[in-house]
Order: C-alpha cells, then structure tokens, then sequence
C-alpha cells in the first residue's frame, strides 16, 4: 500500500504549489459543514510555530471536538459503524494535525546530534520534508485519483508545510525580507526532486533508500555507515507504523504516535 511513484511528485508539482504563488482561496474557516463553521480545530496552529525546533515547542493541543447537527437514521448509522466523512472541511483539519505530529512531536535535537547537523533552517527543513514525505505516501494510500480523498489530503498537508516554512523564513529573514521568495521556490524545487527520490528508494530496497537519503538527507557528505543504517531502519519502522494505522485514526482523527529515532532499550 506505500508504494508510490513518480507521477505522484510531478501531479502533486502541477497540483500545490508554495505558498507564495498559491492564488488567494477561500480559508477553511469561510466552509462550513451541516450548516456550521469548524469548532476551531486548527486555529492555533500558525501562532505555534516557532522558530525553535526544540520538543518545547508541544503545547495545548489544536483539535477539538466537532459539533454536528441533527442526522438523519442513515447518517447516525453510518457514524455509529465507523464508518468514513471525507468531507474538505474535515480532511483540511485533519491534514492541519498531520503535519503538527510532525512539528511539535519529532525530536529535532536528537537528529542534530546522532547525525552531527547543524541547527539551521535548512537542517530543520530536511527533517521536517522527510516526516512530510512520509505521510503523503500514506496519503496517497487513501486514493490516489484525481479528486479522491487521499489526494486532497496530500495536498492540504503540503499547503499547511508551505504555510509554516514561509512564517518561519520571514521570521528569519525580518532584516532583509527581499530573499524570502527565491529561498522558497529554491526549497520548493528540492522538495520535488526530493520526493521522487525518496519513492523510488522506498519502493525497491534498502540500498536504494539509503542511496537516496545519503543524497539529500545527509547531502552526500556522510562517511559514518552506521548513522547511514539507522536512517533507513529509522525511515522503514516510520512507515510501518503509519500503514498499519486505520483509514479513521489517520485520515479523519489523526492519532500518530511517531517513533523515536532510538528506541530506550537499545541505549546502552
């Protein structure tokens, strides 16, 4: 079910672009579902992203719980089985908590230690991309065609990535805010060619994974195999967890519980 391939990263190149040329579109808040507006899942979600990268950025959670109106007998069935609401409004808050799982809960720190990186924006760009990457191959295990829920979902947590690395880069950068735009397009046209080297290294084996992480990841420059290993072992374990998870507690109440780069008990 993880596989992907290239024509994913290109549709999704034609499809999202960074926010910066993003044409204006309507805001999640301005939709409504069964006649009312969101219960302000994510509306906490830009005011906490913060320059630091550090696991203090975990705070008060941004999902809330929903308030429907009355259904009728085959809604309330439905619900009642499990059964799925692929609704925009629902998706557009569900990929929201996607991508905070990523922001709030990946230790950022132990990466820059196991892996000897510098704690940059761009470090913390490669980190972010990778989790990224991950749940939009999962994504697209949700349905793939054009206008299938798994589709718009990748696309909404790739909107909400662009959202955030462009509030952290004018934050950055308040000096001079002239060089936003062209570190954007150039993080922009990495992330594509990253995508397709990250499915095509997932989709045969672990040599190919780790060919492809070494090269972006690790920007060619890591002569420590071991780290190398870990990394592929770190990305495979990642990926597991996410396909095992149910269409209900990944794409319509997220509930990931990402791994540790090392697990405690395999510290000496």
């Amino acid at each position: 079910m993880l596989r992907t391939t290239s024509r994913f990263a290109a549709s999704l190149q034609q499809e999202i672009r960074p926010i910066f040329v993003l044409p204006r579109t309507r805001s999640i808040w301005s939709l409504k579902e069964n006649g009312r507006r969101p219960h302000e899942q994510c509306h906490r979600l830009r005011q906490r992203r913060l320059l630091s990268t550090s696991p203090a950025l975990r705070s008060v959670s941004t999902y809330g719980e929903g308030t429907e109106s009355k259904d009728g007998f085959l809604k309330r069935f439905i619900a009642k089985m499990g059964w799925i609401d692929n609704s925009a409004v629902r998706l557009r808050v569900s990929s929201c908590l996607l991508y905070e799982s990523v922001a709030d809960s990946i230790d950022y720190s132990e990466f820059f230690t196991r892996f000897d990186m510098p704690d940059t924006f761009n470090t913390w760009f490669l980190i972010t991309e990778l989790h990224v990457w991950m749940l939009l191959v999962r994504s697209m295990a949700e349905g793939a065609e054009k206008g299938a829920a798994g589709r718009f979902l990748r696309n909404c947590i790739v909107e909400t990535m662009w959202n955030d690395v462009t509030t952290r880069a004018k934050q950055l950068t308040m000096d001079n805010p002239s060089v936003v735009r062209p570190q954007i397009q150039q993080l922009s046209e990495q992330f594509q060619a990253a995508l397709i080297s990250y499915d095509e290294g997932l989709s045969y084996d672990d040599k190919a994974l780790a060919a492809a992480l070494w090269r972006r990841f690790l920007g060619g420059r890591c002569e420590d195999y071991q780290r190398l290993e870990l990394l592929v072992e770190y990305v495979r374990k990642q990926a597991a967890m996410l396909d095992q998870l149910s269409r209900y507690d990944f794409a319509i109440k997220p509930n990931i519980k990402w791994r540790p780069l090392v697990d405690k008990k395999d510290v000496a």
